[in-house]
């Protein structure tokens, strides 16, 4: 599915087990961990989800 191109969108999906909160027009992401959220860099703008969760396995 394509991301939409609108800062105000965002993506949450499930990778491994654990939930990923991402920023549409954004290259981090940031694994939902109670209130302690672990932050991380994509290594480019995802333009769809399927390529989120390919550049999210990499970090779990």
């Amino acid at each position: 599915m394509e991301l939409k191109k609108c800062t105000r969108c965002y993506t949450n999906v499930c990778v491994n087990g654990r939930w990923f909160h991402h920023d549409h027009l954004t290259d981090t992401a940031f694994m939902l961990n109670g209130s302690d959220p672990i932050n991380v860099k994509l290594p480019d703008v995802p333009t769809t989800e399927n390529e989120l969760v390919d550049m999210l396995h990499e970090h779990t």
